[in-house]
């Protein structure tokens, strides 16, 4: 094999698809023009979004980017596949794009269904935003760009605070999101890695809960009738950790003798804080992750530079904060 013939084959894939990605469009760009006479209307820029179902911090993700493409002027089409759907949300993606929308924005609900989706997007030039969730490569060609928390750090965030208040000693469950779904992984990864500085902290049960409240609910609640010595419940999101606080109301165990974190701070978990039924969340703010997710297609619709990844901030929530501005 002529290794320099490959690589500069590889070298002109690359440049056609950059040169692809700032050329083309022109027409979609065109179409936000509005001429002078006033005889002329322009017509809106339309972005196909397909995200898992809107329940909880998805339900907030969908308003928050719903109301930023609103007040852009900009049509939004919705399309929802359950975690681990990756052939319906393909089926999606091929949808938008026979409709042809002017960029597509995507919440992966299957990891092995990322590489075709990309695919489709870069073979049909058109603009593709991943968004909360998504591959995790060096590069990638063409019109690709991510809008991203760091689902470590919130693991790590999480798993912080709650060994402090647990004085870095006690027995600790984890409950983890959907196994398709690369960020419950990362949280649990932080949440691990933070015990591990922390001698007297013990792992003692471990499950996945999809992301659910009612199966959380259900796991915890086993843990308990087997006498299981929980200090305290790190959860992947606030779902979980509301169903484990539920399972602890059930039990008779007052409120704060299990410590429970939960993750993405949704109106809940706010008040379930207040009452003292959760100790900790980290909040997930879906209104920087939608407004994002639309600045960056629309300015590749406009063929402009945007970054290729573009990180959004965790913080953490305790009950000593003001949890005020988080409950909206």
């Amino acid at each position: 094999m002529n290794r320099s013939r490959t690589t500069r084959d590889n070298h002109r894939v690359r440049a056609a698809l950059a040169a692809a990605c700032r050329q083309a469009r022109w027409v979609s760009a065109a179409l936000l023009v509005v001429f002078a006479t006033g005889t002329t209307r322009a017509v809106a820029v339309t972005l196909g979004v397909t995200m898992i179902p809107p329940v909880a911090f998805t339900q907030l993700l969908h308003d928050r980017l719903e109301d930023h493409a609103k007040a852009r002027g900009v049509v939004v089409q919705f399309a929802y596949a359950p975690e681990g759907a990756g052939e319906k949300q393909i089926a999606q993606v091929r949808s938008f794009i026979d409709a042809k929308v002017d960029a597509l924005l995507v919440m992966p609900v299957d990891a092995t269904a990322n590489a075709t989706i990309t695919r489709l997007a870069q073979e049909a030039d058109i603009p593709l935003i991943y968004f909360n969730n998504g591959p995790r490569e060096d590069w990638f060609p063409g019109c690709v760009a991510f809008v991203l928390p760091n689902d470590l750090v919130a693991g790590r965030l999480q798993m912080r605070k709650l060994a402090q208040m647990l004085d870095g000693a006690g027995s600790v469950a984890i409950l983890s999101g959907h196994p398709a779904h690369p960020g419950a992984a990362l949280r649990t990864q932080g949440v691990k890695e933070v015990m591990r500085e922390f001698p007297n902290l013990r792992l003692i049960a471990e499950a996945a809960a999809d992301w659910d409240r009612a199966k959380a609910r259900a796991i915890v609640a086993g843990w308990l009738a087997q006498g299981q010595p929980i200090g305290a419940i790190a959860a992947n999101n606030d779902e979980m950790a509301l169903g484990a606080a539920e399972a602890v109301d059930a039990a008779g165990i007052p409120a704060g003798r299990i410590l429970i974190g939960g993750v993405d701070a949704i109106p809940d978990a706010i008040a379930a804080m207040q009452q003292k039924r959760m100790a900790v969340t980290v909040h997930q703010d879906a209104a920087i992750q939608g407004g994002k997710a639309v600045d960056d297609a629309l300015a590749l619709i406009r063929h402009e530079s945007v970054q290729q990844y573009d990180w959004a901030p965790f913080e953490l929530v305790t009950d000593r904060m003001s949890t005020a501005h988080f409950a909206q």
